[in-house]
């Protein structure tokens, strides 16, 4: 067996969670319906951001067990409970609370969509998208109950391959320094190549081939990969050490220039419109936009990589702010509960013209005069985020999507401190190892007094 080697822990991780939530949280929130804002390209890209969730999901996985073996059914089972207990209280919850809800607004939707409910109770509803003749489209309502809970539907099969995929990495790696090169390549070609493919054959992408390259669970696995290769790299060359004492910013600096690149890449470099203007919504031009679903993986490692080594660079330093920290050891509650979220405000600003017309229908009889313009600098605030400044779309005014997001991190933050860790207990503890599976045959006689 190897010894367990004490490993510097990674304190930016939670903060680059954090902002890859807050990203497609956002993205939700702010980009329908489409307007020509700043951010619109990139809050129309959170599909980015969901392969960067799953590549930080191998990466971090691999980092944190990377000495532990799985050659017996308890090792297996006992990481299993740890990672699915981590999650398990949230989605259920919210399953539930989503469930009800649609049940209450949307019966027909829970008709038309009683195979993906049944599924989603065993996190398998992504599996559905590989079906032939279903066409999921990103953004639609088609995942039910709560539509963002498919992303751990596609990463549970990850998850679950976890202990064979690290056999295979050990394997593939070998003994070598650089023995983990092959292996991440491999997974790097796995990750990279089948949408250009795709795209080169067939001059583009319909819906259906979209919505499987983006959900299915096993078109996903190179990402998770990738990232445990990322940190096969990080622990078994030891470089995260010792070049980080030789060159304590050098690492630091590569991983500070990576954040302006991607920034422009994702934020700004665009395919042109087929009338040559400015995009609206980055998903809803099928021609060579795809490529964005695995574009990034090489950016995404490199920084994992570059971020942990030496002092990580100004950047690392700022993901390591503790409101980052905090904000990110919420992702996956937040992931969860911010659609439900967004339903009850939208009800509620929804409500709200109509509950002012009755109260000013009984005050007087005169007509209700129209609501005044927002302030000026709402205004440009939201058309900063993309977002249209009354009456049309996901929020018709900023004030209702701020207090939605700020409900939906402090619901997170009452399930995670309050939910997820009973759970995770109760599935840790478990009954008690058969004496064959500890290797001890029978028990012993018990000794006498």
């Amino acid at each position: 067996r190897m010894k367990t080697q004490r490993r510097p822990p990674l304190d930016h991780i939670s903060g680059m969670r954090a902002l890859l939530s807050g990203w497609i949280v956002l993205g939700h929130y702010c980009s329908f319906p489409p307007q020509e804002g700043v951010f619109t390209l990139l809050l129309g890209r959170g599909y980015v951001a969901v392969q960067g969730f799953i590549i930080l999901s191998g990466f971090i996985t691999h980092y944190a067990y990377h000495d532990a073996r799985y050659d017996a059914w308890p090792a297996v089972l006992r990481f299993y409970a740890k990672r699915f207990g981590a999650i398990l209280g949230s989605y259920y919850l919210f399953y539930a609370l989503t469930a009800a809800w649609r049940v209450c607004f949307d019966w027909d939707g829970v008709v038309a969509h009683a195979d993906s409910m049944l599924l989603s109770l065993v996190l398998c509803q992504a599996w559905l998208t590989g079906v032939p003749g279903r066409v999921s489209v990103p953004g639609g309502d088609d995942n039910y109950p709560n539509v963002p809970a498919w992303t751990l539907s596609t990463l549970a099969f990850s998850w679950l391959l976890f202990p064979l995929l690290q056999s295979w990495l050990r394997a593939a790696s070998g003994a070598t320094r650089l023995g983990w090169l092959p292996p991440l390549l491999l997974c790097l070609l796995l990750v990279l190549a089948p949408v250009p493919l795709r795209l080169l054959l067939h001059g583009g992408m319909g819906w259906a081939t979209y919505g499987c390259a983006y959900h299915w669970p096993p078109f996903r696995v190179p990402d998770f990969a990738f990232g445990m290769c990322v940190a096969e790299a990080l622990v078994r060359t030891r470089w995260g050490e010792a070049l980080g004492r030789r060159a304590p910013r050098l690492f630091g600096r590569l991983a500070d220039a990576i954040v302006p690149l991607f920034l422009l890449l994702v934020g700004v470099a665009h395919w042109p419109g087929e009338d040559g203007s400015w995009p609206n919504r980055a998903w809803s031009r099928l021609n060579f936009e795809p490529i964005w679903l695995t574009a990034a993986a090489p950016l995404f490692g490199l920084f994992l990589f570059a971020s942990s080594c030496g002092d990580g660079g100004a950047f690392a330093g700022a993901l390591r702010h503790p409101a980052l920290s905090s904000l990110g050891e919420l992702g996956f509650q937040v992931y969860l509960s911010h659609y439900l979220i967004m339903w009850a405000f939208l009800k509620l600003e929804t409500a709200a013209p109509s509950l002012d017309i009755l109260a000013g229908a009984n005050a007087s009889s005169a007509p209700a005069l129209p609501p005044p313009p927002p302030p000026p600098e709402t205004a440009d605030l939201a058309a900063l985020f993309s977002l249209p400044p009354s009456g049309k779309g996901r929020f018709g005014h900023i004030s209702y999507m701020m207090a939605s997001l700020l409900c939906t991190y402090a619901v997170a933050g009452v399930v995670r401190s309050n939910v997820d860790p009973t759970l995770r207990r109760l599935l840790a503890s478990g009954p008690p190892e058969p004496a064959a599976w500890r290797g001890g045959g029978p028990p012993p006689p018990p000794k006498p007094r």
